[in-house]
């Protein structure tokens, strides 16, 4: 065996595995087109997402009050 036709052993082999996304036919939840869209996106481009969220309230948003809070108080 030489270097030029050495076959690698399966347990080498670290690639991931292709992922075909699924896409679905779905209406834009800002501007109600419909377009063909991953599993998990609702908004049919950057621009509908940035207007359809601009407003949004939740509980769940990720913020950075404190750090803002930490650096008015002198605590960084």
């Amino acid at each position: 065996m030489t270097k030029d036709n050495f076959l690698m052993p399966d347990y080498y082999n670290t690639s991931k595995p292709k992922k075909e996304d699924k896409m679905v036919k779905r209406k834009c939840f800002y501007c109600n087109k419909e377009k063909e869209m991953g599993v998990f996106e609702r908004y049919c481009s950057v621009i509908c997402r940035t207007n359809g969220t601009k407003n949004y309230n939740s509980t769940y948003k990720v913020g950075y009050w404190w750090y803002t809070h930490l650096s008015l108080y002198g605590e960084l």
